[in-house]
């Protein structure tokens, strides 16, 4: 049996004990509710980044599609100044506007659309440049035509402003006419003969504008 002493002792310690008991309760209640804090920031952070890497690789999508853009416009911009300056160093008279019979039988006289097309070697722009080249030999104005494509890439054809037909635009890759519209698919615009078509190509070609270069 305990003492007087010894039972205020033993009270003493149970009360210790319960409030520390208490105290390790709420403790516990805190810490799990500040983890749980802590995770769903850790969550919400998750997701920011998660938004944050997509925007990022949409911006170095568009970056790409710009970069190609620059370096074609750029490589298009040096074969005209070549190829202008080859005309006015060979021929120094008046270019003219054919005909539509004219500018037909240019076209059948020229060789140019029975070259192979060659990546990086002779491409689009080298086809518009020759043909380019062939009617100033013959006095005839033809015009350098620059595409743009919403997927990013572009194309390059030639036109001529005919006297009784207007402007006619020509795919000088197959000799072919196209009628040019812009928010259409190039590959659309182009008007093949009969028995002939245009191939549908895998980028998206559809014009977003186009300039024409005398």
């Amino acid at each position: 049996m305990l003492d007087r002493h010894s039972h205020s002792k033993f009270w003493l310690a149970i009360a210790i004990l319960a409030v520390l008991a208490i105290v390790s309760i709420v403790t516990a209640a805190l810490v799990s509710s500040e983890l749980n804090g802590t995770q769903v920031q850790l969550t919400n952070l998750e997701r920011e980044l998660a938004t944050t890497q997509v925007e990022l690789a949409t911006g170095e999508t568009e970056l790409n599609a710009t970069e190609g853009l620059v370096e074609y416009l750029e490589a298009t911009l040096s074969n005209l100044q070549v190829n202008y300056a080859r005309l006015t160093a060979g021929y120094g008279y008046v270019l003219r506007d054919p005909t539509y019979r004219e500018m037909s039988d240019l076209l059948a006289r020229d060789e140019t659309s029975e070259r192979e097309y060659i990546e990086e070697e002779y491409a689009c722009i080298d086809f518009a440049a020759d043909v380019k080249a062939n009617a100033a030999k013959e006095g005839i104005r033809c015009a350098y035509v620059i595409i743009e494509y919403r997927g990013g890439g572009g194309h390059a054809i030639i036109a001529f402003d005919t006297t009784d037909a207007g402007m006619v635009f020509i795919e000088p890759q197959f000799d072919w006419e196209v009628e040019l519209e812009i928010g259409r698919p190039y590959y659309q615009c182009v008007k093949p003969p009969p028995g002939r078509y245009m191939a549908t190509p895998d980028d998206d070609d559809t014009i977003t504008r186009f300039i024409v270069i005398w």
